[in-house]
């Protein structure tokens, strides 16, 4: 299984300081971006920088209401990876969605909230890997997306084996309340990767922390 750090902050200065916390330790990394609006807190947005620290792979996590506005913003600063929650996508939505990474190598994960029905977001994201080779599922391990420490959303079990009965190619990682105990759980359900962000960066160590997670889980 692979672990993903996830940096949740308010600002560009805490940003360099989380990645320089775990400078390192771990090649990849989540930023989470949050409006205030789908994501429960505001979070450091990405508008006139051009570029970040060398030495990570960067994959940002979207909750935004206007993602239209920081797919075409994250992409330029390098991202490897974006997430994007399609909640309410419409048709049209999708094949805008498309059409802004058509033409990149960027891996696209899908997500929604737990409370969406999970055969319409397999439809959803059996329609959109059919276009973009390079597609995986992001999974809620909590019930409200945006803010590090709540508690783990049971459900996230069934809607892991669910996706990956259905969309046996399809990597999955899992982004919410992630710990040794929900860990071990998500991997057995089917997930490949899992994002932790409190449990890392709430540690005195997050080094250490990290290495003791690839050491147990990797």
């Amino acid at each position: 299984m692979v672990i993903v750090p996830a940096i949740l902050v308010s600002n560009n200065e805490q940003l360099h300081d989380a990645l320089f916390s775990i400078e390192g330790a771990s090649s990849r990394v989540q930023i989470d971006l949050c409006d205030g609006i789908m994501g429960l807190e505001k979070t450091w947005l990405p508008y006139k920088e051009t570029h970040l620290p060398h030495g990570f792979q960067y994959e940002f996590d979207l909750m935004v209401k206007d993602w239209k506005k920081y797919l075409p913003r994250v992409i330029a600063l390098g991202a490897t990876r974006v997430v994007v929650h399609i909640d309410s996508f419409t048709e049209g939505d999708v094949e805008d969605l498309l059409s802004m990474v058509q033409h990149t190598q960027i891996s696209l994960g899908l997500a929604v909230s737990n409370s969406v029905s999970i055969d319409r977001f397999i439809s959803d994201v059996a329609y959109i890997a059919e276009h973009h080779r390079k597609t995986f599922v992001q999974v809620m391990g909590i019930r409200r997306v945006g803010a590090q420490g709540q508690p783990f959303d049971a459900t996230s079990i069934d809607r892991v084996m669910h996706i990956r009965f259905a969309l046996r190619s399809i990597p999955i990682q899992v982004d919410g309340a992630m710990n040794p105990e929900t860990l071990t759980k998500v991997r057995r359900a089917g997930a490949d990767t899992a994002v932790i962000g409190s449990y890392i960066f709430g540690s005195p160590h997050p080094v250490k922390t990290i290495q003791e997670l690839e050491s147990e889980w990797g």
